[in-house]
């Protein structure tokens, strides 16, 4: 039996900035980009839950791993380059020390990335990597004038569920949010219900929910009246529970 190199916790990474990822089993050290959340050590870089050093070994044989953006490209050992718009990717038979991923510059906010990765000693990967993924997550701000603000913005293909909350934490006063897609990223159209901003008022909410597979989607918001700003938070869900080509 092998041995499986992941988190310490066995969970995802959070909070990744775009820019390269780098998993280098030998020493078992996670590198994130500038500009991503720290680890709780207060640095971009944390141990592993293993590594090969200390199981006298020299190189994985299986990985499989998941990003949250399926534009990542991915550099597996020194023969390996995937970039095929795929959330996840199991790679077996293929001997490999170092990964990097190359996440890009889709979101904002910016680090809002996910990655989760579980590689073997093994040549097959003695783990079930999972069929359904998604990612979620929250951000909060404060209203301003109009125009509205970008709040929210996500590369999303490869999901098929699209699950957008926005709830107006303010006390007093009302806010406006707009709901868009893209398929380029650069043309943007408002959504169907979103032709004109909704309102919310203080202590209310408005959901999204969707099935419609486009490639972008973001979130707008602005005061309702000028000077009367209000609190908020934007909370997301993405899902793929279809697989995927090799799940």
């Amino acid at each position: 039996m092998g041995s499986l190199l992941t988190t310490v916790s066995g969970l995802e990474i959070t909070g990744i900035a775009s820019g390269a990822v780098f998993l280098d089993f030998v020493a078992g050290t996670i590198t994130l980009p500038e500009g991503s959340t720290n680890f709780a050590n207060g640095t971009l870089v944390t141990t592993m839950n293993k590594n090969l050093n200390d199981l006298g070994l020299q190189q994985c044989n299986s990985i499989g791993i998941w990003c949250s953006d399926a534009d990542a490209t991915y550099q597996v050992g020194s023969a390996i380059t995937l970039s095929d718009h795929q959330l996840s990717h199991v790679i077996n038979q293929y001997g490999f020390s170092t990964v990097r991923i190359d996440v890009p510059a889709n979101s904002t906010p910016d680090a809002t990335n996910q990655l989760f990765f579980m590689a073997s000693t093994d040549n097959w990967m003695g783990y079930g990597f999972p069929r359904i993924s998604h990612q979620r997550g929250e951000v909060d701000g404060t209203s301003t004038n109009a125009p509205a603000t970008v709040i929210l913005s996500k590369h999303v293909g490869a999901y098929n569920q699209f699950l957008i909350t926005t709830s107006n934490t303010g006390g007093a006063n009302s806010i406006d949010v707009t709901i868009e897609f893209s398929e380029n990223g650069t043309d943007w159209f408002a959504d169907a219900g979103y032709t004109t901003a909704v309102g919310i008022v203080a202590g209310s909410y408005n959901a999204f929910a969707s099935e419609v597979e486009h490639h972008f989607y973001r979130v707008l918001i602005n005061s309702t009246v000028n000077g009367s700003h209000s609190t908020f938070t934007v909370f997301w869900n993405f899902v793929n529970d279809k697989g995927s080509a090799y799940l």
